[in-house]
């Protein structure tokens, strides 16, 4: 019995790895699927092609070039390693499994491999497919396989992941931890790697080589990422709403109108990745809104004329931010397809901003100008 490797820090990967050349598998191929074994499925289209065989650069072959190269895991739960050079159905692949601060370091080995076609409910379709399954040392034993499909009549793509698994014959203890968070893990990975799958199948599709080179994003930073500018979007919507510029009093309501729907577009693609809106960015940029109105701009009982300033002012930065989000995605080829047109319509809104900042400015200070006059008129 081996027992799991795990450490809290980064190890020494290489020599992992190469000593799985040697490891057996930790489980009997002969009893899968049989009474004790969970069974987890999953399956996600992917963009569909034209009917017939597999398009050059389309999405079918573009999904076979991630699934080849694990592209679709979520590197928050499990990274791979592995040698490029050895071919896909010889490979040993060390899995780095993220689990409560620690890394477990688990072994694998790809048993088959290949591409192959297939009828299922009289429908024919073309299959590439793999699976690996676990050696000694894992948490788990089992097999899991991974499938892309394309429907040959109606062009339809799909990615497929099926496992089979139960708790390694290991410690009490791992077997207690395996069990309590081992099924939710699969669960979590299998879901994950569908979104992943669509995401990154979309993404690279929209490269301009269409899909030739494949390219694998960081969905765990992208997310921080999103939900950075998600609570600047809820601070935009805030100010936006007491935001009413002398010429044009409606600015405001268009500002807040597509900081919600900005918003909103931002939620989606955040469950797309599995995430969701930090309620804690969330309560910060909304408190920090209400925190800045608390500036008295040199008036203490009415509103100042230097108030419609700065809040136009906080409007011009937060757009320039919701410009830069839009932008970059549109750039990356990742989240929605209308990034560029949000990313044009931030620009536009800013630049709209800007010109009644100035109009403000001119006001603020002019009318402070005028009343000087009053006075000097008055003494004479």
């Amino acid at each position: 019995m081996r027992l799991p490797d795990f450490d809290f820090r980064p190890g020494n990967v290489d020599r992992r790895l190469a000593a799985l050349r040697s490891r057996p598998l930790n489980f009997d191929p002969d009893t899968l699927g049989g009474a004790g074994w969970e069974h987890d499925d999953y399956r996600q289209p992917l963009p569909a092609e034209q009917p017939g065989p597999p398009e050059p650069g389309g999405s079918w072959e573009t999904a076979v070039a991630l699934s080849r190269s694990y592209a679709f895991a979520d590197p928050s739960l499990v990274e791979a390693r592995y040698d490029p050079e050895v071919p896909l159905e010889q490979r040993e692949m060390l899995l780095i499994l993220h689990a409560l601060g620690a890394r477990i370091y688990a072994g694998v080995r790809v048993s088959d491999a290949g591409t192959e076609t297939r009828v299922e409910e009289g429908r024919e379709a073309q299959v590439f497919f793999w699976n690996y399954r676990t050696l000694e040392g894992h948490v788990e034993a089992g097999q899991r396989d991974f499938e892309v499909w394309k429907w040959l009549e109606s062009g339809d793509v799909e990615f497929r992941t099926h496992a089979l698994s139960h708790p390694a014959d290991t410690s009490p203890i791992v077997r207690l931890g395996f069990r309590l968070l081992g099924h939710h893990k699969q669960v979590e990975f299998g879901r994950r790697a569908c979104t992943r799958m669509a995401l990154l199948t979309e993404a690279n599709l929209a490269q301009p080589d269409g899909g030739t080179s494949v390219e694998a994003f960081d969905g765990r930073l992208l997310a921080i990422y999103l939900r950075d500018h998600h609570a600047l979007l809820v601070a935009l919507a805030s100010l936006a709403r007491r935001t009413h510029p002398d010429g044009a009093p409606t600015f405001g309501d268009e500002l807040a109108r597509a900081a919600d729907d900005d918003r909103a577009c931002l939620e989606r693609f955040l469950a797309r990745l599995d995430s969701a809106p930090s309620r804690a960015r969330h309560a910060g940029a909304w408190t920090a809104e209400r925190v800045g109105r608390l500036k008295l701009n040199g008036r203490l009982l009415r509103r100042s004329p230097l108030s419609p300033v700065t809040e136009i002012e906080g409007c011009c930065l937060l757009l320039e931010s919701s410009r830069a989000l839009w932008s970059t995605l549109a750039q990356l080829a990742v989240g929605p397809s209308d990034a560029a047109e949000r990313a044009e319509r931030a620009e536009r809104l800013r630049a709209s901003a800007e010109r009644l900042r100035l109009d403000a400015a001119y006001r603020a200070v002019r009318q402070r100008d005028r009343r000087a006059g009053a006075l000097a008129a008055g003494d004479r």
